[in-house]
């Protein structure tokens, strides 16, 4: 066994080339390579790697480096530095595929190798460049899962590279640095995917074998699971299982583990009817529009002693709004959570934008930010307290998220219980004896899979604060993509229009009968719910 010049012997355990480590080749296999010009192979030479080199994009040689570098490690401080310097200097490919030529010719099928990895990319310009039938090559090596030149388990992460959107693939990133996975710096998956080889958070693995049976052991479930939980992807984490048992000298069960029950996924983003219609009432409120019995009881005459002050009509306080709208699983989401990953809000930014204007109209500062991880929702919040001054009068925290009953999730899809929040925000001493409002578009359904018991919303145990749920426990909060959520849209119209003269308890009141008589117009239960310690009366205006 030969091995590369340029490379550490040491790190041969994660992966050789498949000309060593794959199945046995097909005899039919073996025909057709036969059938291959020896001419044209031999045309394939150190200088002719160097001038394709020279022709290549540099994504595309990305690509090459990572079916064709025998060790992880060595391919990804190459490419690493590939990254920096084509960022800064055109056409900068360092000999690459030159040094790959140069250790692997000691090995009589290198080029054959070469010439796979040229059709996993779909290089045909250059295939037929060679001198090759690209029909010929094509059905040679495209057709063919055991191939005896690249690991069959690298063409399979190759096509998963190839079909991640930037958006996966960000959520992917983000979910393996809860693995404690460092890539957030890498700009391409194949460079990620190098990283969790080296880190032999997936292996593939050099085995002592005979030649009749599989020669190469996979470890990739981890992978997998991570996989398996965006929707866009799923079915590649069922090829990466299939390919491992195929390449594993011996068929083992992935390691044991509980399957847990479905979280119902919640916050129901619905178009099984047309909506629009509501949405349209919702628009056309007016003062009219509000059952007599629903109105106000504040007589004309004003007693300042039985509401909250407004000390600055010009600040009434910070309105600060976290909005969720997209979702990567965790390493501890996973631990616990359903097989599919929570699915994207949409519809969730027409809240926010709602939310912003409404708020802003009755002057409170706006503070928004979106998708953040549990980290980073809990510094935010934080940093936010940090914002309240003495003539902020009404602190205002608005989280649109999925949920669970007592929790909303982060972007990460762990879930934080509400109670936790509001000792953040108790904790501040500018607001103690002000009152402090928590608007909350998720839904209240029960989960048993949680490693924790939340807290019942309804037993508050601190004051002046007024929680408000989309939607009572068990029950989901229902969104149109389109339009935003029932409970925000509703909650921002009866505030514009009865803010400046109504307590917030009063228009909480008047926004459940709304939600309650649009949803039921339309077959769908959805009834907010409010719980509060407040002690006096909430103005959103100065009054008197």
């Amino acid at each position: 066994m030969c091995l590369p010049k340029k490379e550490n012997p040491d790190l041969v355990c994660f992966i050789l080339f498949s000309s060593l480590t794959m199945m046995c080749i097909d005899a039919s296999v073996q025909v057709e390579e036969n059938a291959i010009s020896d001419k044209n192979l031999n045309a394939i030479n150190l200088e002719v790697i160097t001038m394709i080199e020279k022709e290549l994009e540099v994504y595309d040689l990305i690509s090459l480096v990572f079916l064709l570098y025998d060790v992880p490690d060595t391919a990804l401080d190459r490419l690493i530095i590939l990254q920096r310097i084509s960022r800064d200097i055109e056409g900068s490919h360092m000999n690459l595929l030159f040094d790959w030529a140069l250790s692997a010719q000691g090995r009589p099928t290198w080029r054959q190798q070469f010439l796979e990895a040229l059709t996993v990319c779909q290089l045909y310009n250059v295939i037929r460049k060679l001198g090759f039938n690209v029909s010929t090559i094509k059905k040679l090596y495209s057709s063919n899962e055991d191939s005896p030149h690249i690991n069959p388990m690298k063409k399979v992460l190759y096509q998963l590279c190839e079909n991640m959107t930037s958006n996966t693939f960000e959520n992917f990133k983000k979910t393996l640095v809860s693995f404690d996975m460092n890539v957030l710096q890498y700009d391409t998956c194949e460079l990620v995917l190098l990283e969790l080889m080296s880190q032999k958070f997936i292996t593939l693995r050099l085995l002592n074998f005979e030649r009749s049976v599989p020669r190469c052991e996979c470890q990739i479930e981890q992978l997998a699971k991570i996989i398996d939980r965006e929707p866009e992807l799923k079915r590649y984490a069922t090829i990466l299982r299939s390919t491992e048992s195929k390449l594993n000298v011996k068929l083992e069960s992935p390691s044991t583990s509980v399957e847990k029950p479905n979280l119902n996924i919640t916050d129901n983003n619905t178009e099984t009817c047309d909506y629009n219609e509501v949405f349209n009432m919702i628009e056309k409120l007016s003062l009219e529009d509000i059952p007599i019995d629903l109105k106000s009881d504040r007589q004309p005459s004003i007693n300042l002693n039985d509401r909250y002050k407004i000390t600055n009509e010009k600040r009434v306080g910070i309105c600060c709004i976290i909005n969720q709208e997209v979702f990567y699983p965790s390493k501890e989401s996973m631990e616990y959570a359903n097989e599919n990953a929570l699915p994207k809000r949409d519809g969730s930014t027409k809240d926010k934008v709602m939310l912003e204007k409404t708020m802003r109209a009755l002057n409170f500062d706006i503070i928004t930010r979106d998708n953040l991880n549990r980290n980073e929702m809990i510094a935010f919040i934080q940093e936010v307290l940090k914002k309240v001054s003495a003539e902020d009068s009404v602190f205002m925290l608005c989280i649109l998220s999925h949920g669970i009953r007592g929790c909303v999730y982060a972007a990460d899809s762990i879930p934080i219980k509400v109670d936790y929040i509001q000792s953040l925000v108790d904790e501040k001493q500018s607001l103690r004896g002000k009152p402090k409002v928590l608007i909350l578009q998720a839904c209240q359904e029960d989960d048993t899979t949680l490693p924790l018991v939340p807290d019942s919303p309804h037993n508050m145990r601190k004051t002046d604060f007024l929680v408000c749920w989309a939607t009572a426990p068990e029950l989901v909060a229902y969104r149109l993509s389109s339009k935003g959520s029932f409970f925000i849209q509703i909650l921002c119209e009866i505030i514009s229009i009865r803010g400046k003269r109504e307590h917030l308890l009063d228009i909480f009141t008047i926004v459940n009968e709304e939600v309650v008589k649009k949803c039921t117009l339309w077959g769908v239960e959805q009834a907010p719910i409010v719980n509060h310690t407040l002690r006096k009366k909430l103005y959103l205006q100065m009054c008197g």
